[in-house]
């Protein structure tokens, strides 16, 4: 119980603090918590573990580490250090979650029914907080805007993929051998989790989900308990949906709050029937089950047609396509257009679910762009943001390149690709010796631990699959949780056949304070003392930015000398970053020092190049604070080039170009009048 707990409030406190992963205060938090609890917990596990037994899944920890090496030094040669900086620290902690999953395996080996639970509740959280905004939009979502859910990440994706990730751990529960009422709960768990996936409007979520769950039907032998389950929560589900979205207060965006009430009160009444509904279908299948089972081989038909039917579904579509206006090639070809056309990209409606068009294509092409002029290494961890700026010729901007693998290429090129495809091939071994699958087969014993680990590993897949098609792996409760489950099943190692081992006996708890006191306990010690120090290097990014601030609010006070004070203290913290540079130049100018006030934009430009924000400030600042629009021209130049598509560069560029041309015609005009002063003053002087 303590460890379900204890896993399901850190995860939900990790999606309530971190969100969408943009904030660099709540991130940082998150962050600092946990690389210290997870250094707590391998220290734990280095003292403590019953055996010493090999290190499972330490060829994936091994490559993954590799990864956040290559993230850090990417600070050497990254266009946007600063950025690269906080990226360390997300990939540090994502380290840190993966390494805490191997360590709580090790630690409690046979305590997997507590970590399903825990999961599973802290992503039912997130979900029906998602859905009560719904219901109670006065109280929780006042000031909402948009109708795909997206709290409390702020971002629909990612609430789509946390009801997706849910999904395999609901089918667990509903199949495994367990209390009828406890089973049944799996019913209602389900629909709420489809609901909320589908409200979200997110078709990358659907994808992965569809995913997980047809692993989970070839996988698992449990075929026909698996659609017990599956099909009536995929119809209540559906029920609940359709009538969602016919009703425009939950559809659309930007509509009044008493609107917007008045539905989310049915809405809530509706969802709770469902779960009701659902609960005792759940309870009368369990009881039919359980007096009227069917013959094994019944369920061996039902079980086989069940796969047929998930084999047979290409080839449904194709017929379909077949019969279709445009035919197969033609319909592909139209998709396919859609797919990867700018121009056609959906509405937030619930149209968008059954559209090919997004945004996507647009970053994935720049991505590539930013990759083509840095293959080996990439342009610095996190530099995309900034990057990929050069090579946009529309103005929608995104900071992710809205996909694992694109991103990864943009920023550390082939070297940081192939520490990931190390990391991901390492897992999937791992993984393999955990739940014994073979080349042969999957002759082994379905135990009930190897089928709650083998529902571990699809949260992980569904996780990496979504993050191929989207940005959740910056979203801190999504990744950690998927990370940390793929930690504890490749940490696992082989499952015994014969049920769990026997507890330690006394000889083996009589060596604790042999361990304490050596290598073991120093090992420990250095890993805590690690954690600390790397605690303390993520937090420095937040610290400069808080300095910042407090320089910015001692000049609104007029204290010019603390504000320097505080500005200085910044980029003592963090010298990677521009920031400090426009907050001494914000002093300097104020205080009347303008000469330093420029040197400090200039050693902006000097440090991030790359950056079109540098230049355009220095830019205005020449044209605007020293009048001096013939300097700045040059300067807007050079923001243009890295920023082409950005309406303030060219505006700014405009005005001073203008403002250049009129001083000069002014000073042409001036040298005329001159001379003609100077010719009359020679022709009245000469006899």
């Amino acid at each position: 119980m303590a460890i379900c707990v204890t896993l399901a409030g850190a995860i939900a406190a990790i999606a309530f603090i971190g969100n969408g992963g943009l904030q660099l205060g709540a991130s940082t938090l998150v962050e600092v918590a946990v690389i210290l609890a997870v250094g707590l917990l391998v220290a734990a596990a280095l003292v403590f573990s019953a055996t010493d037994a090999p290190l499972h899944g330490g060829t994936a920890l091994a490559a993954v580490a590799a990864l956040t090496a290559i993230t850090a030094l990417s600070i050497l040669w990254s266009l946007h250090p600063a950025d690269s900086w906080i990226e360390t620290n997300r990939t540090l902690a994502y380290l840190a979650a993966f390494a805490g999953g191997i360590a709580a395996v090790r630690l409690f080996p046979h305590r997997w029914e507590p970590v399903l639970y825990g999961v599973l509740i802290a992503l039912a959280i997130v979900c029906l907080y998602g859905l009560a905004t719904k219901v109670a939009p006065g109280w929780l979502a006042e000031d909402e805007v948009y109708a795909r859910l997206r709290e409390p990440y702020g971002y629909w994706n990612a609430v789509g993929v946390t009801a997706a990730m849910g999904i395999p751990l609901a089918l667990w529960l509903g199949t495994r051998e367990g209390p009828p009422p406890l089973r049944a709960l799996a019913y209602p768990i389900l629909g709420i989790l489809i609901v909320t996936m589908l409200l979200s409007f997110s078709r990358g979520s659907i994808i992965a989900a569809a995913v997980g769950v047809a692993l989970w039907l070839v996988l698992v032998p449990r075929r026909l308990a698996t659609l017990a389950v599956l099909l009536p929560s995929v119809v209540g589900a559906a029920i609940v949906t359709a009538w969602a979205f016919g009703q425009s207060a939950l559809t659309d965006d930007r509509v009044v709050l008493a609107e917007r009430e008045d539905s989310g009160i049915a809405f809530g009444l509706i969802l709770a029937g469902m779960a009701v509904v659902l609960f005792a279908a759940g309870l009368l299948i369990e009881r039919r089950a359980r007096t009227r089972p069917l013959p094994a081989g019944t369920r061996r038909t039902l079980g086989k047609l069940a796969l047929g039917s998930l084999a047979a579904v290409p080839l449904i579509v194709l017929a379909g396509l077949a019969f279709s206006d445009r035919g197969i090639g033609g319909t592909v070809s139209d998709r396919w257009d859609e797919l990867t056309s700018a121009q056609k990209t959906p509405q937030n409606d619930p149209g968008r679910l059954i559209e090919a068009g997004n945004v996507r294509t647009i970053y994935w092409a720049r991505a590539m762009d930013v990759w083509g002029e840095h293959e080996l290494a990439g342009a610095g961890a996190g530099a995309f943001a900034q990057a990929q700026l050069r090579f946009r010729t529309e103005p929608t901007q995104g900071r992710h390149a809205h996909g694992y693998v694109h991103q990864t290429l943009a920023d550390l090129g082939l070297i940081g690709l192939a520490a990931s495809l190390a990391a991901l091939i390492g897992w999937l071994l791992a993984t393999r010796v955990t739940l014994g699958l073979s080349r042969s087969g999957f002759s082994e014993a379905w135990t009930p631990e190897r089928m709650g680990l083998l529902a571990l590993s699809l949260v992980a897949i569904v996780f990496g699959v979504h993050s191929a098609l989207d940005w959740t792996w910056f979203v801190p409760a999504v990744a950690i949780t998927g990370l940390f489950c793929a930690g504890w099943v490749a940490g696992r190692g082989p499952l015994p056949l014969g049920g769990a081992p026997a507890p330690a006996g006394h000889a083996e708890r009589a060596t604790l304070r042999g361990r304490l006191l050596g290598l073991r306990g120093a090992a420990a010690v250095a890993v805590v003392g690690l954690a600390v120090l790397s605690a303390i290097a993520v937090a420095q990014p937040w610290r400069a930015d808080d300095q910042g601030d407090e320089a910015l609010a001692l000049l609104d006070k007029g204290d010019f000398s603390g504000a320097r004070t505080a500005a200085e203290r910044a980029s003592d913290i963090n010298p990677l970053s521009v920031e400090p540079y426009f907050e001494r130049a914000a002093i300097e100018d104020a205080a009347g020092r303008r000469r330093l006030a420029l040197r400090a934009l200039e050693d902006a430009v000097r440090l991030e190049p790359a950056s079109p924000e540098t230049w355009r400030r220095l830019g205005d600042y020449y044209a605007i604070d020293l009048d001096e629009p013939a300097r700045a021209v040059p300067i807007f130049q050079g923001a243009l080039y890295l920023d082409p598509a950005s309406a303030l560069n060219r505006s700014a560029y405009l005005v001073a170009l203008r403002a250049r041309d009129a001083a000069d015609a002014e000073r042409a005009t001036a040298e005329r009048a001159a001379r003609k002063r100077r010719a009359a003053r020679r022709a009245a002087s000469a006899p």
